[in-house]
């Protein structure tokens, strides 16, 4: 099996699609000054904590925007003190101002240049913005400053891993887990790094010690699966494939590949009961998630990437501006055989590109490309309708800078998601609507069993390992049930079109099933023709009388 491997650049401590958890604690103990104590001052002080603590409080309900008035507050209240500036500066990242951020952590660490929470958050800032050495550089300064942090060591073992420096990446992530035992996240991520190096007894030991300390964590679970699947222990494979589905059945990428492993060992009624779910479509709650749109597209900058971000935009401008949005961004730049020199579209990301940061050896052009991933989350807070789209304006310009980073000198990958705050009804947007739609597909519920995005870009690989063998077998054997399974991992790509090829071809060699007719109508949701998906649900219906799914789509579709 072919297998596609993105590292990820982990932000521990800023873990999107949940409630943000900080490395902070303060008491007033903690706060120091550096003039004379008076009444006056002390009132001031004891102020500034109070600001501290109630924009901790906003900084856990996501109200950035609240929370980075209190912080400011604080400090004016207490300007020599480091933490009010770094809880500011967390506040402003969280909200997409990653320079200001950046400012804010450096006048911390001018006051306290041995302060390791410092150069822990500057290094997150410079993961943002795409330059690897400079995020190493200040975790390793963080981790000499406090050694014994677990985050730091995992962050830091990211970058190598990033940069391919597996045995350093992995001495930290060993360290993260000594440090924190009983942390799932630190098992499951050294579980990743040992698959990645061949190494899969110790890849099999790591992902069974997150499950031990949490039996439900689903990207462990299927990590477990894929991992049996390559060694071609297929009995285990299909067990923890099937405990994935079980925790999570909007888990469709977990789905494609349990029902794909059932195919191939020949349990095709099985495999059909697996697949069939993961057509399904909820209604559109315009109380509950919003948008959950992933784009992808692979190139060198230029015209594909900003027709994503384009689309991107036009969604993220149909959420009611009073609803706050959590945005997910990941880039992957992997360098490319022959540079080639930048086309016309590249050049005009160039003004952008040159403010996002320093020179580097991406921008001198003197050191040889390296592979780079990383993640970033932020939050566009409740506003008015026009400061809205002053932020919706700032997340493109920020987009479009990230994706200049690589310019000629890498292979650009590009997944974005957007989600409101409220995960109790998964919907999503879809493509050019002047209305919110009736029904939405939404098939990438996966992880955040913790709380956490840590699955990140993983679902990426898994679709695509998938996508590539099945477009192999299709070749070869063409059969109705293949060819469903190709459409599905169309629709997980988020290509619509190719999906519902996959299907027509599924359709036209097996006229009587009703499975390449239920992906034929999410196709056409995902392509907003809600009257085609009607059709289809209903021929699959006329086909199959019982099917769950026709009928709880049609009922989604033609509710009033």
């Amino acid at each position: 099996m072919r297998k596609t491997v993105l590292f990820l650049f982990i932000v521990l401590w800023a873990a999107p699609g949940a409630r943000a958890f900080f490395p902070f604690s303060f008491g007033k103990e903690e706060v120091k000054t550096d003039y004379s104590q008076t009444v006056w001052d002390r009132i001031m002080l004891d102020q500034s904590i109070s600001d501290m603590r109630r924009g901790m409080g906003e900084m856990s309900m996501a109200r950035y925007k609240d929370a980075s008035n209190s912080f400011a507050k604080a400090i004016i209240k207490n300007a020599q003190d480091p933490l009010p500036h770094l809880l500011y500066g967390a506040s402003l990242y969280w909200s997409g101002k990653v320079d200001d951020a950046m400012s804010e952590y450096r006048e911390a660490l001018r006051l306290d240049p041995r302060n390791a929470m410092g150069y822990q958050l500057l290094g997150i800032a410079w993961g943002w913005k795409g330059d690897i050495a400079q995020a190493q550089e200040n975790f390793e300064t963080a981790s000499r400053l406090d050694p014994n942090k677990a985050d730091t060591h995992m962050n830091l073992g990211s970058t190598y891993a990033a940069q391919k420096k597996f045995d350093k990446a992995l001495d930290e992530y060993r360290r993260a887990v000594e440090l924190a035992p009983r942390e799932p996240l630190y098992h499951y991520q050294l579980g990743t790094l040992y698959d990645f190096m061949g190494r899969d007894d110790q890849a099999e030991e790591a992902y069974k010690k997150a499950l031990k300390f949490f039996y439900q964590y689903e990207d462990a679970q299927l990590a477990l699966a894929a991992l049996y699947e390559k060694r071609e222990n297929y009995k285990d494979a299909l067990k923890y494939y099937k405990k994935a589905v079980k925790t999570k059945p909007g888990d469709y990428v977990a789905r494609l590949r349990y029902a794909y492993l059932l195919m191939r060992m020949g349990e095709q009624n099985k495999a059909r009961e697996v697949l069939e779910e993961a057509f399904s479509i909820v209604q559109f709650k315009a109380d509950g998630l919003a948008l959950n749109a992933v784009y992808r597209a692979s190139g060198r900058g230029g015209e594909t990437f900003r027709k994503q971000i384009e689309k991107f935009k036009d969604n993220l401008l149909k959420v009611p501006a009073s609803k706050d949005v959590n945005v997910e961004v990941s880039l992957d730049f992997n360098p490319l055989s022959q540079p080639q020199p930048p086309s016309e579209s590249d050049s005009r990301f160039a003004e952008a590109y040159a403010s996002l940061r320093a020179p580097s050896p991406l921008t001198a052009g003197a050191e040889a490309a390296s592979p780079m991933s990383f993640k970033r989350s932020f939050v566009l807070n409740a506003s008015s309708v026009q400061e809205r789209e002053a932020q919706v304006e700032e997340l493109v310009a920020e987009l479009e800078r990230a994706v200049n980073i690589g310019a000629d000198k890498y292979d650009v990958n590009m997944t974005l998601q957007g989600r409101t705050m409220d995960y109790a009804s998964p919907s999503a947007l879809t493509q050019n609507r002047t209305a919110p739609p009736k029904a939405v597909y939404d098939p990438r519920i996966v992880g955040n069993d913790m709380g956490l995005w840590v699955m990140g870009k993983t679902w990426v690989r898994y679709v695509d390992e998938i996508g590539m063998d099945l477009d192999e077998q299709v070749a070869q054997t063409p059969t109705p049930l293949y060819l469903s399974l190709q459409g599905l991992a169309g629709l997980l790509a988020g290509n619509a079109s190719a999906a519902a090829q996959s299907f027509e071809r599924a359709r036209d060699k097996a006229p009587s099933d009703p499975l390449p007719l239920l992906g034929l109508g999410t196709a056409s949701v995902m392509a907003d023709d809600d009257a085609a998906a009607v059709s289809y649900y209903k021929e699959a219906l006329a086909k199959d009388p019982g099917n769950k799914t026709a009928k709880r789509n049609i009922g989604v579709l033609e509710q009033e």
